[in-house]
């Protein structure tokens, strides 16, 4: 698959900040591309940057073949942004409002008409096409949201933290529509901070910090790079609380966290790690039911990498 997005030495500075630092990214053609990162990382101006909102201080960007700077009406024309809030029109219907956004383009009556029946059927709002957008729900209006997004029929979509705030049954919907259209043709910039919601719809995923690009790759991937620590998940009958202190000063552990009965060990030792832990607990007479190695989450990972410092 070719590049569809491209960035070479990307860099944006505010003054002293440097928001975004030299970053290069390759996005394929026809994937969902996940770009995660903690508050303040540079995320918001990447995406500002590449959707010709903001210019670079330095490096270049390709998006659809078309050059950032030179070719920005060009950019504009094949891509679509879902933002985070409803940014519609509140007092049109939602009908009204995709026909505001088709004759922005310059579409034609015809096509415009036709656009609208096959989107808001697509994004299951066509029951209600004349009902004033303002009085929709979040997730509605989410929808709709994507529907004007697209009604240009771009190349690229970027959708930032679309799920943000909605119930359950609307973040299923908006990654159900989001795969929809991903395979009818439209390459996806998908940010968001719900990594379970990342692992599960991305092909691939970068993670962003203080304005560099940390790790890249399929979820599988960026797992394999802490490999180097094993999670393992130790049930007892029961826990005494004067093992936990005694387990987190073991040269072996990196860290101990409790549930119940449950104790989750970051170990940075493999070998005999098993027979070790068995010798700990029985010598403290500590009945253990299982011993299991557990997968690290995406989440595990973003936080290896990221830290746990909160970020404004």
């Amino acid at each position: 698959m070719k590049n569809i997005i491209e960035t070479k030495s990307l860099t944006k500075k505010f003054g002293a900040l440097t928001a975004v630092n030299n970053v290069n990214l390759q996005v394929k053609e026809g994937e969902i591309f996940g770009f995660l990162g903690p508050n303040g990382a540079g995320k918001t101006t990447t995406i500002s940057m590449l959707t010709t909102l903001m210019k670079p201080t330095s490096g270049a960007a390709l998006v659809a073949g078309y050059d950032l700077i030179k070719d920005a009406s060009r950019v504009r024309s094949v891509i679509g942004v879902v933002p985070q809030s409803f940014s519609l029109f509140p007092e049109l219907t939602a009908e009204e409002n995709l026909e505001y956004i088709g004759k922005l383009y310059g579409m034609k009556h015809s096509v415009i008409k036709e656009r609208i029946v096959y989107l808001l059927k697509t994004v299951a709002l066509y029951e209600h096409k004349s009902r004033i957008s303002g009085k929709f729900s979040g997730g509605m209006k989410q929808r709709l949201s994507v529907a004007a997004s697209i009604m240009s029929n771009p190349s690229v979509l970027f959708m930032d933290e679309p799920t943000t705030g909605l119930d359950p049954q609307s973040r299923i919907a908006i990654r159900e529509l989001t795969r929809t259209l991903n395979k009818s043709g439209i390459t996806v910039f998908y940010t968001t901070h719900d990594m379970e919601e990342a692992e599960k719809l991305c092909d691939r995923i970068a993670i962003m910090d203080k304005g560099k690009i940390i790790a890249l790759g399929t979820s599988n991937e960026i797992k394999q790079s802490i490999r180097e620590e094993l999670l393992v998940e130790v049930e007892l009958e029961s826990v005494s609380k004067s093992i936990i202190p005694e387990l987190k000063q073991m040269p072996y552990v990196s860290s101990v966290h409790q549930n119940g009965n449950f104790l989750n060990i970051k170990v940075n030792q493999k070998g005999g790690i098993f027979f070790k832990l068995s010798n700990f607990f029985n010598k403290k007479r500590q009945k253990v039911l299982e011993i299991r190695v557990k997968e690290h989450s995406l989440e595990d990972v973003f936080i290896h990498l990221t830290k746990k410092d909160l970020r404004d």
